[in-house]
């Protein structure tokens, strides 16, 4: 036994070749849909788009409103403006609160 014969070797790759186009056309691209489009309802319709990544207001990268927070002031602070210093808190022990 030497190995195959010429149409033997002929025949599997025959047979490679359409298994290996098969496999091919079972494969789905993003233009072959498994199932039909869901409709949607009217209001949902309406919001997908402003969902979407690609999205006009995600784009926007001025901000609107630019919001500052004071900053806390805690017991021993010194006030930088008039130098005060903000005495320590008053102990109340016969009180929870």
């Amino acid at each position: 036994m030497s190995g195959y014969t010429p149409d033997e070797k002929l025949r599997l790759q025959q047979l490679r070749e359409l298994r290996r186009r098969w496999l091919k056309d079972q494969e789905l691209s993003p233009r072959e849909p498994v199932l039909p489009p869901r409709r949607k309802w009217p209001l949902e319709a309406f919001w997908s788009p402003f969902g979407r990544d690609g999205a006009g207001w995600k784009k926007s990268t001025k901000p609107y409103a630019i919001v500052e927070k004071k900053a806390r002031i805690f017991p021993g602070d010194t006030i930088l403006e008039t130098g005060e210093v903000i005495p320590p808190m008053k102990d109340f022990p016969d009180q929870h609160h």
